[in-house]
């Protein structure tokens, strides 16, 4: 083995460090990234181990020794030499990011660089005011083994830029964040303990290449390792199966690049083999001998396969390749192993397609992080977030805005999903809007930036090309264009034209239009790709939305119009949700009580609040309501009812690749949202394809209300990620019915008949079972009592409001629709009627609204003996009113009703733009629980075609029925109540249920969080009489 001198440092000549005004230098002595890989000493250990239980790794991850300071002219001088006194030195987790583990603040920015108001600076210059700085030591102690070998060591992830020294000598230097930076180490190991030193700088030059909308965190947050290999080694392989134009046959390349750590010639035989599971594929391994001189040469190998089976997310099917090395007349002495797909991704025909099949991305846009632990994720927590996202039908991920952990693109390749591979750029906060030309935009055409992105991209392609799951790369996101971007997409098509480039930033500099091979745009409305679908354009990009449907909070409405437009026209392709998870961390109050933080809580500014919270699952993992909306609409089979007398619906499959006889289709028949009768069969139906299937639509006569089909494809058995039985695919449809004939007979009641008794303030209606008392001031119920218990704890008023989403504050509705959010207290009394009669008391009450410029409400309340109280409720709004939140009517109970009983969709919450996901049922839950924990406190726990609820504290049923659906949510707090409080932790103690009665409410939007309002379709505007007929009831509890 040669010994290689160690790296001869000289600083810059411009004076400053490599971190600060020096864009052009983002490496000092780092190797040239290859892709992920491992040796082993015989191909058996490789194919029967992961790359951790090689004898030739050894991580480096533990504890370590740290050191903080606040800013570069404070860093400690020579705490890398192995004499330096560490007794100042703490111990810290690694990986872990430093202001998790009690130094610093975490601080979350959308798009404004997190040194503004502190430090005026402009690209490249770092800041240096306040710019902290962690020191790492690690003493280890190393075999004899790694002193005869080269050795290497990888960093999967250092933030934003660090120097390395080991046993005092200096290694290197590297910047960007998420991709790996491996150095040659050889020449710096000695027998015996090495000292490991790392200084790594919060922020860097490279940090105005690195502005996503994230937690700004910094230290050691991935694995690193040491590695050991040969004298002849494997250095690095590039995997490249390919299908024939029928995709039908393929032809199995690679190249192979071996280096020689040696200045003598060395002959080795490079041997490949490809297996089927355990079974190889070839006759013999495909193999080259080469005389190799010292540095590196490249060996390309390659065979056709008959028949290989594909690689798709529908059928993730992988072969093992192994690579290994053996000198001549000896057995094999390396070998690694890897994972290969066949599959053709291709632009054809204008359109994008998988295998020959046009694709539609189903996709998410996925953030790197835990709650608990940032972007410093476990293996573990990457395979929560993988299964959650295959259950819920995702078929494609991108990782915005930069390379995830290697391990994630392993579970992408094995269980099924497409991905766009992000490069480490954004630079947001260097544009803005409407920018017309390049201006200071980082690093549009600028010269002293080409080198650092480019080298941003050959490092995730090297790193990650082996990948079948990655199918686009991406430039990176939100950084305008210019030049650089050109270059970035040239190198790309130049070294893998295999996968197409993606960059959405050309959308706001055409001048940049070469970088994207597909167009491609965020948050645009529905109506707005079908205008682009129907454009008439001259060579049209296909289209998706790189993000779309803003998930920030209660939000995802209308989504299910996006995928309308997806199978409606072909070119419109599908898109990404923003986003996948709130990022939110786990935080502690002065008294300790445990809370979900976001930008702000740690006292950072600038930040953008709780902008971060924007996940179609909360930050620890468990689904949030949107999650099942996005699951019914990305299921691939479409259900459509043909003829209800007959029975017949057509199933439409939107599988690509797979038969729906793999699933079981199964019919539940349901009266009154509970099931009666369910039957399972089977279907053979191709990709692509509709059949038309029958079933019987009769059911038993039943004196009920509702009939309904719930149709379903089901898993045969357990996969991967589904349990047997699991739902793939869902309707529902409302059957035919016919009540059987009833003579309904007038029953006496023994209860006593009402009195009406008035004061100067009240008017009480009652008799020895029900009592209830209005205001004669404002006329509303104040009372109400079932055996003299009353069971209001606030008075029956008129609701024109809910609790402000994130939408509704993003698109102003709070302010444009302020006057209704208090209407009441400006609400005068204009009359009140009673009428007795034999069996019942009529009461009508009028109100003016002089904050809703006089618009008007009256209410009418039929009273029996019984205490049922028939309810007729209208609202004519002033015509010069802005929209308006919702109409209803609002009361407390007293806290002790918990249970709640109904019929209408379910179990989880729903809207009138987001209730696909949500069947018509018969459910029951408890009060606590309609709560959704959205990251900041907001409107949720909607039901909407309710026809029945049923609200107990085990004494009293609290009863509402109407046979026009209505809308409801019992909550234990109030819509002031859920306003005010910033988070869930600090909402008051309960003292209540609140009952909101609608007869409808807004929907609630999500094209974006920030402009975009609620479409108009599910607005409630001003133009007519709204009305809420129900039924109210008092009742002795049934439970």
């Amino acid at each position: 083995m040669k010994r290689y001198p160690k790296y001869s440092y000289t600083p810059p000549v411009n004076g400053y460090p490599e971190w600060n005004n020096n864009p052009d230098i983002f490496q000092l002595n780092r190797r040239t990234l290859t892709a992920d890989h491992m040796p082993f000493d015989s191909e058996q250990a490789a194919l029967k181990s992961e790359k951790e239980q090689s004898n030739r790794y050894l991580s480096l991850s533990g504890e370590w020794d740290f050191y903080w300071v606040k800013n570069p002219s404070e860093k400690l001088d020579s705490f890398y030499q192995p004499d330096y006194d560490p007794s100042a030195f703490k111990p810290i987790t690694v990986p872990s990011h430093w202001q998790l583990e009690g130094y610093d603040y975490p601080q979350y920015s959308n798009t404004t660089y997190p040194w503004v108001e502190h430090e005026d600076i402009k690209a490249p210059f770092a800041p240096t005011n306040y710019n902290p700085v962690g020191h790492y030591r690690k003493t280890i102690t190393l075999s004899d083994d790694f002193m005869n070998e080269p050795v290497y060591f990888r960093l999967e992830g250092v933030e934003s830029a660090f120097y390395l020294w080991i046993n005092g000598d200096f290694v290197g230097y590297s910047e960007d964040t998420f991709t790996a930076s491996e150095f040659d180490v050889t020449p710096y190991l000695q027998a015996g303990e090495n000292l490991f030193a790392l200084e790594v700088y919060r922020w860097s030059d490279a940090s105005w290449l690195e502005d996503q909308d994230f937690w700004r965190l910094s230290g050691i947050f991935r694995d690193l390792y040491l590695y050991r290999q040969p004298v002849v080694h494997i250095d690095n392989t590039f995997i490249k199966p390919e299908l024939d134009e029928h995709y039908q046959n393929g032809m199995f390349n690679i190249d192979v690049t071996l280096r020689n750590y040696s200045d003598e010639k060395r002959t080795v035989t490079c041997l490949v083999n490809l297996y089927d599971g355990d079974v190889p594929v070839f006759d013999a391994p495909l193999e080259k001998t080469v005389t190799i001189s010292e540095g590196t040469e490249t060996v390309t190998l390659q065979s056709a396969v008959d028949a290989p089976k594909k690689w798709s997310a529908e059928h993730p099917y992988l072969y093992t390749v192994t690579v290994s090395l053996k000198e001549p007349e000896k057995d094999v002495y390396v070998s690694e192993k890897h994972l290969a797909g066949f599959r053709t991704f291709e632009l054809k025909d204008g359109l994008m397609k998988i295998n020959g099949e046009r694709i539609v991305f189903k996709g998410v846009n996925r953030h790197e992080f835990h709650y608990d632990v940032g972007r410093a994720v476990t293996k573990e927590y990457m395979l929560e977030d993988i299964l959650t996202m295959k259950r819920a039908n995702i078929n494609a991920v991108r990782t915005s805005h930069y390379p995830n952990h290697p391990y994630w693109y392993h579970l992408c390749d094995v269980y099924g999903l497409y991905v766009i591979d992000e490069v480490n750029l954004e630079t947001h906060g260097s544009w803005y809007y409407g920018q017309q030309t390049l201006e200071d935009t980082v690093p549009g055409s600028r010269p002293e930036w080409t080198e650092n992105v480019l080298d941003r991209a050959e490092s995730m392609l090297e790193r990650d090309k082996n990948h079948p799951s990655i199918i686009i790369y991406s430039l990176g996101n939100e950084s305008f264009g210019g030049d650089n971007f050109i270059k970035m997409h040239d190198y790309f098509k130049a070294k893998d034209p295999s996968r197409l480039v993606h960059y959405e930033g050309v959308f706001h500099y055409r001048d940049s239009e070469k970088a994207s091979d597909v167009e491609s745009t965020m948050y645009i409305s529905p109506e707005g790709i079908k205008q682009y679908a129907e454009s008439d354009a001259p060579n049209k990009k296909p289209y998706i939305l790189c993000e779309y449907s803003h998930a920030m909070g209660n939000s995802l409405g209308n989504f299910n119009q996006y995928q309308d437009l997806f199978y409606q026209y072909d070119i419109l392709q599908g898109g990404f949700i923003w986003d996948f998870k709130d990022q939110a961390l786990q935080h502690y109050s002065a008294d300790g009580t445990p809370f979900l933080a976001y930008g702000g809580d740690f006292g950072e500014s600038p930040h953008d609040g709780n902008f971060s919270g924007n996940g179609i699952v909360f930050a620890d993992g468990r689904p949030t309501p949107k999650l099942a909306e996005v699951k019914r609409q990305y299921q691939p089979v479409q259900f459509t009812l043909v003829d209800t007398v007959k029975g017949e619906m057509t199933l439409e499959n939107r599988f690509l690749f797979t038969n729906l006889k793999d699933y079981s289709l199964r019919f539940d028949w349901l009266v009154d949202g509970d099931i009666v009768k369910t039957e399972t069969t089977t279907v053979d139906c191709a990709p692509g394809e509709q059949i038309t299937v029958t079933f019987d639509p009769t059911l038993p006569e039943h004196m009920k209300e509702s009939y309904h089909i719930n149709v379903s494809m089901r898993y045969q058995e357990a996969t991967a990620f589904a349990a047997k039985g699991d739902c793939v695919a869902y309707d529902q449809f409302g059957l035919p019915h016919q009540l059987m004939p009833v003579v309904r007979e007038i029953i006496e009641t023994d209860m006593s008949p009402l009195s009406v008794s008035e004061t100067a303030e009240t008017m009480v209606i009652q008799n020895e079972a029900i009592a209830i008392t209005l205001s004669t001031e404002t006329g509303l119920i104040t009372e109400l009592s079932r055996n003299g218990q009353n069971i209001l704890t606030s008075p029956v008023k008129p609701n024109f409001w809910r609790a402000m989403t994130d939408n509704d504050r993003g698109n102003g509705l709070d302010k444009r629709s302020a006057c209704f959010k208090d209407a009441t207290d400006t609400m005068t009394l204009q009359s009140i009627t009673c009428d007795t009669t034999k069996t019942a008391v009529n009461v009508t009450i009028t109100h003016r609204y002089k904050a809703l410029l006089d618009s008007e409400t009256s209410l009418h309340l039929n009273i029996r003996a019984d205490g049922t109280i028939a309810m007729d409720y209208r609202f004519t709004p002033n015509r010069a009113l802005p929209e308006i939140p919702a109409v209803g009517l609002v009361f407390g109970l007293t806290k002790d009703y918990q249970t709640l009983d109904y019929l209408g969709r379910g179990p989880e919450e729903s809207y009138i733009d987001r209730y696909t996901s949500q069947l018509f049922g018969h459910y029951t839950g408890h009060v606590k629980d309609q709560i959704v924990p959205y990251l900041k406190p907001q409107a949720c726990g909607n039901k909407i075609d309710v026809r029945r609820i049923n609200v107990t504290n085990n004494a009293s049923d609290v009863i509402v029925t109407s046979e026009t659906p209505f809308e409801v949510s019992v909550l234990p707090y109030r819509s002031d109540q859920l306003e005010r409080a910033t988070h869930h932790h600090l909402l008051p103690e309960v003292t209540e249920t609140v009952m909101t009665v609608n007869a409808c409410q807004m929907g609630i939007g999500g094209d974006d969080s920030w402009g975009q309002k609620t479409h108009p379709e599910f607005t409630l505007y001003p133009t007519h009489t709204y009305r809420l007929s129900a039924t109210f009831i008092v009742a002795e509890s049934s439970h």
